[in-house]
């Protein structure tokens, strides 16, 4: 089968948010519609997915500030894995942020997620331990009852 990388569209959401919970990841309100629109409204060039012949099978969110490159989201389908999908959507993908300048890319893997420590580590990602991560809710009344808290 063809694998074809191309942009995201909104069109696409029902299905990427699908391709996210059957890979198990972590949804976050960020992840709902509205907030993909908006991202896509910042850089749509680094929200990428990946289709076998008309089912999508991959999708890989990254983001650039003006110095840094981030991935937010790399999720192939679980029928689909191992077939080097995420391998071209990561290639695509840095390429992309090396055209806009970054010179470093950055991601969370969350505790536990050892396929995606390997994966990343075997494209020579690397722990970093001088800094931890933090966070903060900017929209009120907490966590929805749906999204689990960190």
């Amino acid at each position: 089968t063809d694998l074809r990388l191309r942009g995201f569209a909104m069109a696409d959401y029902a299905a990427v948010d699908e391709l996210w919970r059957r890979a198990g990841l972590w949804m976050r309100p960020s992840d709902a519609a509205a907030q993909l629109a908006l991202k896509l409204s910042r850089d749509p060039d680094l929200f990428l997915v990946a289709c076998a012949d008309a089912r999508l099978v991959g999708v890989a969110m990254g983001g650039w500030d003006g110095r840094r490159a981030y991935i937010y989201h790399l999720a192939v389908d679980p029928d689909w894995q191992r077939r080097g999908v995420a391998d071209r959507l990561m290639d695509e993908l840095e390429e992309r942020f090396r055209a806009k300048g970054a010179l470093k890319a950055k991601l969370q893997i969350l505790l536990g997620n050892d396929a995606s420590a390997a994966f990343f580590a075997a494209r020579g990602y690397r722990l970093e331990t001088d800094c931890v991560p933090c966070g903060k809710e900017l929209v009120s009344g907490g966590a929805p009852d749906d999204w689990e808290s960190s």
